[in-house]
């Protein structure tokens, strides 16, 4: 499945390859892999935060540590050398290339709300708005600052889900 589709369609469920806020620890592991890469926060009542590389999962620290929300860092794919070809041999899925808001399903930007940051007096607001929320999953899609090109070029940087 491309990129642009998984994440079109993870907009709009609220889960991604799977997971989405409610998924048990147990079955987050098993949908993504062993691979943690970090572990934070392991005291009783505090949140857990696993870290699978494209994806960072939070849990709540309830003993059944059930997802609260997750965040798909995008960024990282350039960040992070062999992150993408991990991401293709892991979940199948090619992010060869970055994934504009453009490439979202009409589905995504037409239930998509533009997040305005408040204006400061003598600063220009930005050209187009860098987030958009998606009320009805909860999530917020963060685009790169860079401004060329029309707001449908804009990258999308990061993806949070469930808050």
């Amino acid at each position: 499945m491309s990129a642009a589709d998984e994440l079109s369609r993870a907009l709009v469920t609220g889960t991604f390859l799977g997971v989405g806020a409610g998924s048990p620890l147990a079955e987050v592991e098993n949908r993504l892999g062993v691979g943690v890469r970090q572990i934070h926060g392991r005291k009783p009542n505090r949140f857990l935060r696993v870290d699978f590389g494209l994806v960072e999962v939070t849990f709540d620290g309830e003993s059944e540590r059930l997802c609260r929300w997750l965040t798909i860092h995008l960024h990282r794919l350039d960040d992070v050398p062999g992150m993408a070809v991990e991401v293709l041999e892991r979940y199948d899925l090619d992010f060869s290339g970055a994934v504009t808001w453009g490439q979202l399903s009409a589905e995504v930007r037409h239930a998509a709300e533009p997040v305005v940051p408040p204006t400061v007096e003598g600063l220009r607001p930005p050209v187009a708005p860098l987030r958009y929320r998606i009320p009805t999953v909860k999530a917020t899609v963060h685009l790169s600052q860079l401004v060329e090109g029309d707001e449908r070029s804009r990258v999308i940087e990061m993806i949070t889900i469930g808050v």
